[in-house]
């Protein structure tokens, strides 16, 4: 029997123990905004040299997208969507190894992602997202599709969206911020990659949570 720190004796999982992922998926896994970028420089005729930059959580208000407002990015996201968006996506480099070495670690790993924001649209965003996930050999125990991220518990949530990390840890959970550049402004514990001691870091957190910022991972190549 696995032995369980005292504080996640209430998370125990199966025979194996404590260690419940809750793993976001755009922005940490898949590169959503590589997708985007691909799908408006193919529809709309953007420059992707003139595309803007990834320093602005939302599309619409990051300069240099050809992207107007809220409507004019959901317009864009559901023409994406019915272009099977979900199952095409380039995966975040090291995402897939790093994820069975977890796995092999007895980490259960549930993807929580809050893909179905669109009506109308979710067959194909679920069918898609197993898809994707089966293309790219991810490991994972449980799918869900929320975006009320707090109401489902973990040992350790991972997340790159600043609203979603602020509203977890409001809730009293460890949360690891995967890296990008709109959520530096955000105290760690935080992975830059998948690469590196990642996983090493990553159990680590699982026994004992950092009572300090640490920093976890190297990109990939």
């Amino acid at each position: 029997m696995a032995r369980i720190p005292e504080q996640y004796r209430n998370q125990r999982v199966g025979l194996e123990g404590y260690r419940v992922l809750n793993l976001d998926l755009d922005g940490v896994c898949a590169d959503y905004r590589a997708a985007i970028a691909e799908y408006v420089v193919r529809t709309r005729g953007a420059n992707p040299y003139e595309l803007g930059t990834n320093d602005d959580y939302h599309f619409y208000t990051a300069p240099g997208w050809p992207i107007a407002n809220v409507e004019d990015y959901l317009a864009v996201h559901r023409a994406a969507e019915e272009d099977h968006l979900y199952a095409t996506m380039p995966v975040i480099p090291g995402a897939p190894q790093a994820l069975r070495d977890l796995s092999d670690a007895h980490v259960h790993i549930r993807i929580v992602t809050h893909r179905l924001f669109v009506n109308g649209q979710h067959r194909f965003v679920v069918s898609d997202t197993a898809q994707w996930l089966d293309d790219n050999k991810i490991p994972y125990m449980s799918l869900c599709f929320t975006g009320l991220k707090d109401s489902i518990g973990a040992t350790i949530h991972i997340d790159d969206a600043p609203h979603n990390i602020e509203v977890l840890r409001d809730a009293g959970q460890h949360v690891v911020v995967f890296d990008q550049p709109y959520n530096r402004n955000l105290e760690g514990p935080r992975l830059l990659g998948w690469g590196g001691d990642a996983v090493e870091k990553l159990l680590q957190w699982f026994d004992q949570w950092p009572q300090v910022s640490e920093t976890a991972g190297a990109d990939c190549p």
